[in-house]
């Protein structure tokens, strides 16, 4: 079943299950939470109530979020400005609505505005830090270090390269436009998280313990993003050879055929894993 006005032409799956997706699992926040959040708990226990919590305060921001954008556009008939003026405008119209003016208006406006700024440049911060890791990661065999590597792999796996890379990138396309590779986003954060799923799957395999509660939905999650992945990657390709080269059409293609083949060959790692491990388990 195919969705007109969604990127022109998408379909019911796995367009739909993607969207869904992105208030339920994130693959982002799974690469936060191992890599930071984890390293804060004072105890194990507290990961599932921080995990789950955490989730459930973003769900309640989208339900604030769509309420205020639905209020204001009741309003002004039109929800007009960047995503955060709208949120900000919607919140601080609600508000105001209890009382206190065009001051009081005002001030609230300011203060969300700042809250979103806040929010976007600590998630920043965290992007750029952890694509600088998986950067120098890419180029390390299991157990190689920087301190161990030489050559090429040396000057790769430094930090200042993988920051400097990281950040360029990051100012071009904001210089640019985002939304030249933002049609990937929903995809690619989801793939993160099928990848996520496997990676734990793999882990609870390997120390013996129960992994199946897993396996269904990280499925799930790898055979919609990688089908999402591959319609655009198809589209993409169609629109460059009717004429429509762009640096939009080419960055997608290109990064939707590199995250389809990285995804794959993790796949296939990570189903050799599982049939060791269901070889071993059998051999008991």
């Amino acid at each position: 079943m195919a969705l007109p006005g969604i990127n022109g032409n998408s379909f019911l799956f796995p367009i739909l299950f993607i969207t869904v997706a992105c208030g339920a699992i994130s693959g982002f926040h799974s690469l936060v939470g191992s890599g930071t959040t984890a390293k804060q708990l004072n105890n194990e226990k507290d990961a599932k109530i921080i995990g789950y919590g955490g989730m459930l305060i973003e769900c309640c921001l989208a339900t604030i979020s769509l309420i205020a954008v639905g209020y204001l556009s009741t309003r002004d008939k039109i929800a007009a400005g960047t995503p955060t003026v709208v949120f900000a405008r919607g919140l601080a119209t609600m508000i105001n609505t209890l009382g206190g003016g065009e001051s009081a208006y005002r001030a609230i406006y300011a203060l969300i505005i700042l809250s979103v700024s806040a929010f976007a440049l600590t998630s920043l911060d965290t992007a750029t830090r952890l694509a600088r890791y998986m950067f120098a990661e890419f180029f390390l065999e299991e157990g190689e270090t920087h301190a161990t590597v030489t050559g090429v792999k040396k000057i790769l796996t430094n930090p200042w390269v993988g920051t400097i890379i990281t950040v360029f990138l990051g100012i071009y396309l904001a210089i640019g436009g985002y939304a030249k590779i933002w049609p990937l986003f929903g995809a690619a954060n989801q793939l993160l998280a099928g990848l996520a799923l496997l990676a734990v799957a793999a882990w609870l395999g390997n120390i013996g313990k129960n992994n199946k509660m897993f396996i269904i939905p990280m499925i799930f999650m790898l055979v919609a993003t990688i089908t999402s992945l591959c319609i655009t990657f198809y589209q993409r390709v169609k629109a460059l050879s009717s004429g429509a080269v762009d640096s939009g059409n080419i960055l997608q293609t290109i990064f939707a055929a590199l995250l389809v083949i990285l995804s794959v060959t993790l796949v296939v790692e990570g189903a050799q894993t599982f049939a060791k491990q269901i070889k071993k388990a059998a051999a008991k």
